[in-house]
C-alpha cells in the first residue's frame, strides 16, 4: 500500500515537471513581434539649401524666415561610419546614395552612430533651431558656440534624428584627384582609381602613429604623381596596420581641414591596393 502511494505521487510530480517544462518552452516562442514602421514626417528642405543660408564668417540659424518656428526636415544618406574610431562624435550625410550633388557633416556629442546610423541609413533630420557654418572650412551643422558650430547635445541630437527602415547600397562618386578640390563634393562618398602610396610610405610606415594617439596624414598618388592626403584618426582601430604595397583604389569621405583637402576611410576595406604599381 504504502509503495503504491509512493507510486502515485511520483506520477503526480512527473506530469507536473512536464507541464511546467512545457510553460517554459511555451513562453520562449512567444516573444511578441516588434513592427517598424517608417517616419511619419515631412520633408521640406535640402541640404543644399541649409548650406546655402550660410554666407561666410559666423554660423548662420536655421529657419524658414526670420523669427519662424516652423519645423524643417531634411533627408539624406549616412556615409561616414565611426565603428572603426576614424570618425568622432561626426555624422556625415549626403543628399543621394548615388550621384549626390552635396552633402554636410553634422557636429554631435553622440557617440557609437553606427549601431542605428550605418552607411547607407536613410536619415530624417530636423533643422531648424540649429545653425549651419564651417569647422576649417568644412560644412557643418550644430549649435552656435561662441563664433563657431559646436555639437549638438545627445538627446538634442537623438529628438531630431529619424532612422527610415530604407537602407541601400553606396554607389561612391569616382573621381581624380584634380576634381578632389570642388568644394560641393566635401562631405560625399568618393572613389580614386589607380592610386597608391608613394615609395618610402608604402609597406614601411603605418596608417597611423604607434606610440600617440595624434592624427596623421599619409600622401596617397595616382601616376602622374599628384596627391592627396589620407587623415588617420590617432583612435583607428587600424593605425597599426602597414601602408599597402600595391596600385588600386581608395575609397573615402571628402574633407578639408583649411587649404587641405583630406580623405578619410571608414574602416580598412576602403582600400583596396593589391595591382602593380605604376611607378
Amino acid at each position: 500500500m504504502k509503495n503504491f502511494k509512493n507510486s502515485k505521487l511520483l506520477l503526480f510530480l512527473f506530469f507536473l515537471g512536464m507541464t511546467t517544462t512545457s510553460c517554459v518552452q511555451d513562453d520562449d516562442y512567444n516573444v511578441p513581434e516588434i513592427s517598424v514602421e517608417e517616419p511619419n514626417v515631412a520633408v521640406n528642405i535640402d541640404i543644399k539649401t541649409v548650406k546655402d543660408i550660410y554666407r561666410g564668417y559666423e554660423p548662420k540659424i536655421i529657419e524658414a524666415g526670420s523669427g519662424s518656428t516652423m519645423e524643417l526636415y531634411l533627408q539624406a544618406y549616412v556615409v561616414s561610419n565611426d565603428e572603426a574610431g576614424n570618425f568622432y562624435k561626426t555624422l556625415v550625410i549626403q543628399d543621394a546614395p548615388e550621384n549626390p550633388t552635396t552633402g554636410v557633416s553634422i557636429s554631435t556629442n553622440a557617440t557609437d552612430l553606427y549601431t542605428k546610423y550605418e552607411p547607407g541609413r536613410k536619415i530624417y533630420f530636423r533643422v531648424d533651431g540649429l545653425y549651419i557654418g564651417e569647422y576649417a572650412g568644412l560644412p557643418t551643422i550644430g549649435v552656435l558656440n561662441g563664433d563657431e558650430v559646436g555639437r549638438i547635445e545627445i538627446q538634442d541630437f537623438e529628438t531630431r534624428m529619424h532612422r527610415s527602415i530604407e537602407k541601400v547600397e553606396l554607389i561612391p562618386a569616382i573621381i581624380t584627384i584634380d576634381e578632389a578640390s570642388d568644394p560641393e563634393r566635401l562631405n560625399t562618398l568618393v572613389q580614386f582609381e589607380d592610386v597608391q602610396f608613394p615609395e618610402g610610405l608604402a609597406g614601411v610606415e603605418h596608417y597611423g602613429n604607434l606610440t600617440n594617439t595624434y592624427g596623421v596624414n599619409r600622401d596617397v598618388e595616382n601616376c602622374d604623381g599628384q596627391t592627396i592626403i589620407l587623415r588617420t584618426s590617432g583612435y583607428a582601430d587600424f593605425k597599426n596596420l602597414r601602408l599597402p604595397e600595391g596600385n588600386g583604389t581608395l575609397t573615402a569621405v571628402l574633407s578639408i581641414f583649411n587649404s587641405d583637402v583630406q580623405l578619410f576611410i571608414r574602416d580598412i576595406d576602403d582600400v583596396v591596393m593589391e595591382g602593380e604599381r605604376c611607378d
